[in-house]
């Protein structure tokens, strides 16, 4: 047995196993087996004991494993880890289990249990992680006690008099409730209760009461353990009258958006009676609804989430239990207007002077619901917020002019409003910064060195500055050209500009001003500059004159020199823009250019030189050769005979012609000739054709020319074409063999006799369901066997024919049909002796075939002659004859016949084997073609088809390893 030794060592061996990760596998393998061991102690635990049995409570004990140490937990020194798990389940013993406690402890007292109920109750032992099965269930069940506290009486009726309360039973806790006890305080509201009721109903009727006076009752329900405690208590009010109607509520005070009222107690009503209060209320002019927007037992109310300036009416409304009041006279009040709000942000208005300046603003978006009384303008000087404002302007009006104000200085301005609701917050700042006193009159303005043909370089002096101008921002310079054409050349706050893009030899006149806050000076005496001689001015595009279709003539006017005579012009030309070659320099104003390509396009430019350097180039001028016939085809070819499979016609009879389009030579091709050495066929504008109507198995030379609106291009070169031969024809289907499941087809050579070769292949194609032809047969075979087919069935076939000149037309569709099937073959006849000189001939039978019924025919030969005899024909499996005699030997045989009913036609199949027959005094012998069948030596030497077969295989596979054998052995040799 397992003791208190046995506990250690499943420590020893966790503790060994969690030591080192290289533990071996022995010592894992030891590790599972004393896991599994504790396991098996833990699962050996025994059920809990159950003792002192209550209603909600009940006590549970159990012991430890009987493997486990028993006494104290760390006896030894050796510590170790052993808790229970307690489980409860009230579904049953074989119910869902929830664990209500975890620990060491041996007992666990249920609290908060149901009474009369069944519970079940097992228990689990865990040590160090490993847990044990459960214990075997014990059941209890809790005692009965009393019921649960009802919940308080209802009012189902009541009048000024009396007052009828019922009420629902509680859970009786497993002892049925005989009795109910109604108490009341009789209605003095002093916590003093007496008995009204008891009995075992759920209703009762209190009389003699006062009207519209409230009563507090109580309920407590009685079974044979106890009574329950009583219920929460409940006011029930006996009839009474209607309140009468209240006076108008009063205004305490008004805000933005809240206003305060306050009503009189209401008359006629006992101190006791509850009374509620209705605030109704009227929130706009054109809605004569009041809605309720306080109900209560005080007096006053202050309603919220008003609108600001509105008026509202209002009304009060009494009700107790027994109804309501006529609505009061009504109240009109008005919420108080809000302060506005900011307005817009002052804005200038007009020009800014060095002394002064307009503002004005907008009123603000919300008035604040009342009209804004003054506007206040503040102003303050500086951008700091230490600076005091000062008020500008106080009044209705939206705008105002400050004046008085210091030149050049920065001012800060913001506007406010009042209204009768308050004082708004003031808008976002303007910043404003007077203008300064305008600059004096500048000096005229220096040429810095010598003046070039195109630019001149000018300085000034800044001028004098006073205290009343600020700095100077700016400085302007104007030019009078040659024309008396004014124009501001510069405007920037340097002392010195570059004037660019004036003309070589002119004259020309700058004077300079000064700008600032305060607007621009006068200008300065103007100082006179003439720039130096330079490059002669841009050329005029040349003139394009085409003299035939290979040249053409340039010519030119001479530009502007600008103080210098023009002593050279090039000439540039060529095909492409980027790179222009020079043909002409000289002092000529025209030039001849030759050899021009036909419908090329040319560029050329013009550029004058003189002393002072060369002139810019003049604009590019483009032209383009004339038009001429169309180059010849380069590529020319035929294409295979796959481009012709979405065309009807047959590649035996046309070739398809293809080619690349030639250079047009600035006309557009409209048109190509083909010739074919005795005919041209003309074409469009395509580069594709297909030539028909040509003869089978014909070389043809073939060239092609391109035309134009100019005329006919060259022809191409020659290419040789050689038409396919023809398809071969289909041949005629036949049927050779007609069974109930095939056909036997057989179809001759093609009536072309030029195709008669080797490689012909016929493609033969049935009628399926849906009457679409399908491939059953492909091949060179001139016969074929159609088969799995249904018996007297009509099919459908066609056949084509194939070869290398491409796939031949179908032939016409052959009709042909299956054949009905014979009946089979049935086995030997059983013959059996009755008595006398007679016996009974019985067979197999067998089912209507295809609806057609089956009859049978049996023959009889008898010895030595030669022919059978018909004995019997019809539809039964049996038959008898008499009269035969003894020591003669007899011969039966029978056949299936089938009577088709669509045809009239009769069907009969082979004859089954003939079985012997001899009618002896002693015994009855029945032999077969080579023996008696009824003879026991015989059938034992007469092997089965299963036998047979297997002798057969058997045979087979010894003379495939004798050959094998014989020819490895000559293989070796």
């Amino acid at each position: 047995g397992v003791g208190g030794g046995g506990v250690p060592a499943v420590k020893k061996a966790e503790r060994r196993a969690r030591s080192s990760p290289k533990s071996s596998e022995p010592e894992l393998h030891e590790c599972d087996t004393e896991t599994k061991r504790v396991q098996d102690i833990l699962s050996g635990i025994e059920k809990p004991q159950v003792s002192n049995i209550q209603s909600r409570t009940v006590l549970l004990s159990w012991s430890p494993p009987a493997g486990l140490l028993n006494g104290d937990r760390h006896s030894n020194g050796l510590p170790y880890t052993c808790t229970y798990e307690v489980a409860l389940s009230d579904k049953g013993r074989d119910g869902k289990y929830k664990i209500i406690y975890s620990g060491e402890e041996l007992e666990y007292k249920l609290k908060d249990l149901r009474p009369a109920t069944e519970y079940h109750v097992r228990v689990y032992a865990v040590y160090n992680s490993v847990k044990g099965s459960c214990s075997e269930p014990v059941g209890f069940t809790t005692h009965s006690c009393a019921p649960e506290c009802p919940f308080p009486p209802k009012p189902s009726h009541r009048t000024k008099n009396s007052l009828t309360l019922q009420w629902k039973a509680p859970i009786d806790n497993g002892s049925k409730i005989t009795s109910y006890l109604l108490e009341w305080d009789e209605g003095k509201r002093n916590n003093g209760f007496r008995e009204c009721y008891f009995g075992s109903q759920k209703h009762y009727k209190v009389t003699k009461l006062c009207p519209a006076m409230g009563y507090t009752f109580r309920l407590a329900a009685q079974n044979d353990v106890g009574t329950s405690g009583f219920s929460q208590e409940v006011i029930c009010y006996t009839s009474g009258n209607i309140p009468q109607t209240p006076s108008a509520p009063r205004l305490v005070r008004a805000g933005v958006t809240w206003i305060t009222l306050q009503w009189n107690k209401a008359e006629g009503c006992a101190p006791e009676e509850v009374i509620t209060y209705i605030l109704e209320i009227q929130e706009e002019d054109n809605d004569s609804v009041f809605h309720p927007k306080y109900t209560g037992e005080d007096r006053t109310c202050t309603v919220k989430n008003l609108k600001r300036s509105t008026q509202y009416k209002f009304r009060l409304i009494v009700s107790n239990v027994e109804g309501k009041s006529s609505p009061s006279d009504i109240l009109v009040c008005t919420t108080s207007p809000d302060r506005p709000g900011a307005p817009t942000r002052p804005v200038v208005k007009g020009p800014i002077t060095s002394h002064g300046f307009s503002v004005k603003w907008d009123p603000p978006e919300d008035n604040g619901g009342s009209e804004i009384l003054n506007y206040l303008l503040e102003i303050s000087e500086g951008n700091s917020e230490a600076n005091q404002w000062e008020v500008a302007y106080r009044g209705s009006a939206t705008e105002c002019i400050c004046s008085y104000l210091k030149p050049g200085t920065l001012y800060k301005l913001r506007a406010c409003c009042i209204s009768t609701g308050g004082h708004s917050q003031c808008s976002e700042s303007l910043l404003v910064r007077t203008l300064s006193v305008a600059p004096g009159q500048c000096q005229p303005p220096r040429v810095l060195g010598k003046p070039k043909h195109k630019e001149v370089q000018l300085q000034w002096d800044a001028p004098p500055v006073s205290e009343a101008s600020c700095h100077i921002s700016a400085y302007s310079v104007e030019m009078t050209g040659p024309e008396e054409a004014v124009s501001e050349v510069y405007h920037g706050p340097d002392l010195e500009c570059t004037i660019t893009s004036l003309l070589p030899g002119r004259t020309y006149h700058f004077r300079v001003k000064a700008l600032n806050d305060g607007g621009y000076g006068p200008y300065s005496e103007a100082t006179e500059v003439t720039t130096a001689a330079g490059p002669p001015g841009q050329c005029q595009a040349p003139c394009l004159t085409f003299l035939s279709n290979t040249s053409v003539l340039v010519s030119w006017e001479s530009p502007e020199s600008f103080g210098a005579d023009i002593s050279e012009y090039r000439l540039e030309w060529g095909e492409d823009e980027e790179s222009l070659e020079l043909v002409y320099s000289g002092t000529s104003n025209s030039f001849e250019i030759g050899q021009l390509s036909a419908s090329a396009h040319y560029f050329c430019r013009l550029q004058a030189i003189n002393q002072a350097g060369a002139g810019p180039y003049s604009d590019l001028v483009t032209c383009r050769a004339p038009a001429s016939v169309p180059d010849a085809v380069t590529v020319l070819y035929v294409s295979d005979d796959e481009h012709l499979d979405a065309s009807p016609l047959s590649p035996s009879v046309c070739l398809v012609l293809n080619w690349e389009e030639p250079c047009n030579n600035g006309s557009e091709i409209i048109s190509y000739n083909i010739d074919l050495g005795d005919m041209t066929i003309p074409v469009g504008n395509v580069t594709s054709y297909v030539i028909d109507d040509l003869l089978p198995e014909t070389t043809f030379r073939i060239r092609i020319q391109a035309v134009n609106e100019i005329g006919a291009g060259p022809f191409s070169h020659f290419i040789k074409a050689k038409t396919r031969p023809l398809p071969p024809l289909p041949p005629r289907l036949e049927c050779t063999a007609a069974g109930p499941q095939s056909l036997k087809l057989k179809w001759g050579e093609s009536s072309s006799k030029q195709h008669t070769t080797d490689d012909m292949v016929y493609i033969l194609q049935i009628e399926d369901k849906n009457k679409r032809f399908i491939p059953i047969y492909r091949g060179p075979s001139h016969t074929y066997k159609v088969q799995r087919l249904m018996e007297y069935t009509c099919y459908a076939f066609r056949i084509q024919a194939v070869n290398d000149a491409g796939e031949g037309p179908f032939s016409e569709v052959f009709t042909f049909s299956t054949t009905k099937s014979i009946p089979p073959v049935i086995k030997a006849p059983r013959v059996r002796q009755l008595e006398g000189n007679t016996c009974e001939i019985a067979w197999e039978m067998v089912p209507p075939m295809k609806g057609d019924p089956v009859s049978y025919v049996l023959q009889l030969l008898v010895a030595r002659e030669s022919e059978y005899k018909q004995v019997y024909k019809g539809e039964e499996t049996t038959f008898q004859i008499s009269g035969l005699q003894t020591n003669t030997d007899y011969r039966f045989r029978v056949c299936v016949c089938r009577r088709c009913l669509d045809t009239s036609q009769e069907l009969s199949g082979p004859f089954s084997p003939s079985v012997a027959f001899m009618l002896q005094r002693s015994e009855l012998m029945l032999t077969g073609e080579t023996g008696r069948i009824d003879d026991p030596k015989t059938k034992s030497l007469m092997p089965s088809d299963e036998q047979f077969a297997a002798l057969l295989v058997l045979g087979f596979a010894s003379v495939s390893i004798l050959f094998a054998f014989i020819l490895q052995y000559l293989l070796m040799k």
